[in-house]
């Protein structure tokens, strides 16, 4: 994808987006310039809150309560792990074990380990394991096959 900057001194910014095809990423750049991205309501502590998901680095299900992890904090949400996974696939979340997905779109690094598991370092340098029950459905992800 080609992508053109134009600074302007006067008027009103301007976002133009030409596509010969309407598919999952024009939709998200849309989405985005437009404002209307996808939040999550959470709560954090006695606060509530929305968390955005491109935000979310991965999520996490503990004794039947499910936690949202960003580079800023803890968040705990009413959505179930399940929940998360059909509705944001397209966003990047990724089932890697029983209790966890993960946001592959803020994956540092992949690193193989042991017993066909995976150790993915995120952003923040912190590091989740995809489980080898799913780590051979990430590389096919990851290599853009269906």
């Amino acid at each position: 994808m080609k992508i053109t900057l134009n600074q302007i001194e006067k008027g009103e910014d301007e976002v133009i987006v030409r596509y010969r095809q309407m598919n999952q990423e024009i939709e998200d750049i849309v989405r985005v310039a437009s404002g209307s991205e996808q939040k999550i309501p959470c709560s954090s502590g006695n606060a509530k809150c929305l968390v955005s998901v491109r935000e979310i680095l991965y999520a996490e299900s503990v004794e039947r309560m499910t936690f949202l992890y960003t580079s800023d904090g803890v968040y705990q949400t009413a959505c179930t792990l399940r929940d998360l996974e059909i509705a944001y696939a397209h966003r990047g979340f990724f089932r890697c074990s029983k209790s966890t997905i993960i946001n592959i779109y803020r994956i540092a690094e992949l690193r193989s380990e042991s017993a066909g598991r995976i150790d993915a370092k995120l952003e923040n340098g912190e590091h989740v394991i995809i489980s080898r029950k799913y780590a051979k459905e990430l590389r096919r992800e990851l290599k853009g096959e269906e």
